[in-house]
């Protein structure tokens, strides 16, 4: 696992429509505007360096389906804000 700066661990990505908190040091939670728990994007750690997956909440459910990723955090939230 890479080891972030406190700089990094503070620095939560932001997106027009979308809210994220920070959970861990490997994981961002991502919320509407309104409140409503969208998923969450995950810090992946391989032998390429670090990747961000996002993963979104299966609705009326707690299970979570990957629905991409990047090679940054931007990337990632790009999944849940669209073009």
């Amino acid at each position: 696992m890479a080891i972030m700066t406190t700089g990094q661990r503070r620095i939560a990505p932001r997106a027009p429509r979308v809210t994220t908190r920070r959970v861990r040091d490997d994981l961002w939670r991502v919320t509407s505007t309104t409140g409503i728990a969208l998923g969450y994007i995950a810090r992946l750690d391989g032998p390429a360096g670090p990747s961000y997956e996002a993963r979104r909440l299966v609705p009326g459910g707690t299970a979570l389906l990957a629905i991409g990723g990047g090679w940054s955090l931007d990337d990632a939230l790009a999944c849940f804000t669209g073009p």
